[in-house]
């Protein structure tokens, strides 16, 4: 009964972390919801104050569709038409994009503003008015359409919607008058362009009839005149004269080489004679031929008749012959004469064509001249007829040309705020205060973070079947149940007594801040545990065992030894008194410390440091702290009694997890210090 009465106290042990760290942990949310909620209020407060007191805007709109008038009179013609057709769209463009600018301009919004004040819509002065109107109303055109939307932004929903139909009305205005202003004064323009277009032309006629008179120009067309008429008949009658000479001329030489050849040159037809006598011949030479086929040669060669008709044909050949010869002589004489005359009317024309060209290049230039100021009359012409049919065209289609504006919508009186959007704004607001709240919990947490400590594991607790009943009952079954508490979980007081597995292992960063919060005398307490001695130690030093001078600290009791302060821990220690023989560490009466004395001065300065479960902190975690800094440098175990004393058997066995696995260091090469001891700088 009595083991199991032990073993259901054990297991209602609270393994979780203890009642000092539960109030930290509970402190530290306590401060976090502090930081939150301040910054989170700070920041929601005056963002939702400064959300809802903004003023409400309201909005208005207006479409207007705008036809720019156009002053260019429109084609006549279907081409001409058509060219300006595929110029129509970029024109009215930009048409468009100049009334936008014309609908915000500062003479019109006076207009609208007058119009305001006279409906007893508007109580400001005219000039304000003009501002308010100028910052409220904005026109924004419609992409590809000739529609332009009018915006009006303000407070005053009333207001805006009639400043906008005051807007369009004047504008209407504006672009009537405009356009009949401009329209008169282009029609008075034409007119006085085609009067001086007139006149113009009056002036060029009258110098060109003049110089005609004075010149001697007859026409505009230069064969009409009679020096280049008669230098062009000159030419001509030159041209046929010198052919007929070439043709004289081959002539003369085609004779010449028949009749040195013996060829026939004269023609038949131009010597009746001649063809008179070859015909004859040939009447002759038939009846020969007709003979012959009748009679004999022999018989033709006796016979009279035929002998009568072979001498009668020699006769005529004779006779041809000489009268060729006589015609060829008379042909070759007439060439002569021919090629002759030729000559001459050449040479006669030729002179004639050199005197007429001095006076057409006299002529010539006059008729330049008076070319040059009839081109300049035809365009002065041309410029006075395109001025009448412009004005024309104007004047018949003025109406046609009016520019047009058509009020799509109409504006009217919103009734819901256009902005600012108070849900979203307040929802972002808050959503900003939250984020800076958790920021803020951040911020805190980094400049007040501690090194965490190792948290409780589960524990597994083994209930073996047999227990052996040697000893206390509690202590044994402490004893045999310690092995399976993990490391970081402190069994009960009482239950483990000398267990080094409960101690706590503190970082250089938290020994280094231990010393910095301590005092001086707390700190040379500390100080003393960090050096390895035990609580018992500390509390039996005296005097004589600290020598100043020498840095030293002498322990007695089972284990003497001698041990190296730093040099900074003398000026931790006050006056000291005389009797070597006082306690070195004492309270107010001068008595030695107690243990419950020594626990406190720990807990204040873990406190002080801002050191994780600081209410846990022991003299026994200190120099559990110093035992595996030497242990972790590889110091032999043997040389541990030197340095910080004997531990148990069961210390030993935990510590020697900690060893590395390389060989063991000699003494001289272990730092008894660790670096937080050596390097602080009090």
């Amino acid at each position: 009964m009595q083991v199991m009465s032990s073993l259901r106290a054990f297991l209602e042990l609270d393994v979780t972390p203890d009642a000092d760290g539960a109030a930290a942990t509970r402190r530290s949310n306590r401060r976090r919801a502090r930081v939150f909620a301040m910054v989170f209020f700070l920041v929601m407060l005056p963002g939702l104050a400064w959300d809802f007191l903004r003023p409400a805007e309201y909005r208005a709109t207006a479409r207007v569709a705008i036809t720019p008038g156009s002053l260019e009179p429109r084609p006549l013609t279907p081409a001409v038409a058509g060219e300006a057709g595929q110029q129509s769209a970029p024109r009215a463009g930009a048409g468009v994009l100049t009334e936008v600018e014309v609908l915000t301009s500062r003479p019109l919004l006076e207009k609208v503003a007058a119009l305001l004040a006279s409906a007893g819509q508007a109580s400001t002065s005219e000039s304000n008015l003009v501002e308010q109107l100028k910052g409220m109303i904005r026109a924004v055109p419609v992409a590809g359409t000739a529609v332009v939307e009018l915006q009006a932004t303000g407070a005053k929903p009333e207001l805006l919607a009639a400043a906008l139909n005051a807007l369009v009305d004047a504008y209407r205005d504006q672009m009537q008058a405009t356009h009949e202003m401009v329209a008169d004064e282009g029609l008075a323009q034409t007119r006085e362009e085609v009067a001086r277009l007139g006149q113009a032309v009056s002036e060029r006629r009258e110098r060109l009839e003049r110089f005609r008179n004075t010149s001697g120009v007859v026409s505009g067309e230069r064969e009409e005149n009679d020096a280049v008429a008669q230098l062009k008949g000159l030419s001509t009658a030159l041209n046929t004269a010198t052919e007929r000479a070439a043709i004289a001329e081959s002539r003369l030489r085609a004779l010449r080489e028949g009749a040195g050849g013996g060829a026939r040159t004269t023609p038949t037809k131009d010597d009746p004679t001649l063809a008179g006598m070859e015909q004859h011949a040939s009447l002759v030479r038939q009846e020969i031929r007709a003979l012959e086929r009748t009679y004999t040669p022999h018989f033709m060669s006796i016979d009279p008749h035929a002998r009568a008709l072979r001498i009668r044909l020699s006769e005529l050949e004779r006779q041809i012959e000489l009268q060729r010869a006589t015609g060829r002589e008379a042909g070759i004489a007439a060439a002569e004469e021919e090629l002759a005359s030729a000559r001459a009317t050449v040479e006669r024309l030729q002179t004639q064509v050199r005197n007429q060209r001095a006076n057409v290049q006299a002529f010539s230039q006059r008729f330049a001249q008076s070319k040059s100021l009839e081109d300049d009359l035809a365009q002065i012409e041309n410029a006075h007829r395109g001025a009448l049919e412009r004005f024309a065209r104007l004047g018949a289609s003025e109406n046609s040309r009016l520019p047009a504006l058509q009020v799509v919508e109409a504006a009217s009186v919103p009734q819901s705020p256009f902005r600012p959007e108070y849900l979203r704004d307040a929802l972002l607001v808050t959503g900003a205060a939250f984020g800076l709240g958790l920021l803020a919990i951040w911020f805190i947490e980094l400049f007040t973070r501690s090194p965490p400590a190792q948290g409780a594991a589960t524990t597994t607790v083994v209930i073996p079947q047999a227990w052996p009943m040697s000893g206390h009952p509690a202590r044994q079954l402490a004893g045999n149940m310690a092995g399976a508490l993990p490391a970081g979980i402190r069994p009960p007081i009482g239950l483990l007594p000398g267990q080094t597995q409960s101690a706590r292992e503190l970082s250089q960063e938290e020994v280094a801040a231990l010393l910095a919060a301590s005092a001086l005398e707390e700190r040379f307490l500390v100080t003393l545990l960090l050096l390895g001695l035990t609580a018992d130690e500390v509390i039996h030093l005296v005097q004589e065992d600290f020598d100043p001078a020498a840095g030293t600290l002498r322990i007695r009791g089972n284990t003497p030894r001698q041990l190296q302060v730093p040099p900074w821990l003398t000026a931790c220690r006050a006056a000291a008194p005389d009797e070597r023989s006082a306690p070195l560490l004492a309270d107010a009466a001068g008595a030695p410390i107690t243990a419950a004395h020594l626990q406190s001065v720990v807990i204040c300065a873990a406190f002080d440091a801002g050191l994780a479960d600081a209410a846990s902190l022991t003299p026994e975690d200190l120099r559990h702290t110093c035992i595996a800094w030497l242990v972790r440098q590889g110091v032999r175990f043997s040389d541990l009694a030197a340095l910080v004393g004997r531990p148990s058997a069961d210390a030993l066995a935990a510590y020697a997890e900690l060893a590395p696995p390389s060989p063991r260091a000699a003494n001289g090469e272990i730092d008894p210090l660790m670096p937080a001891l050596r390097h602080f700088a009090s």
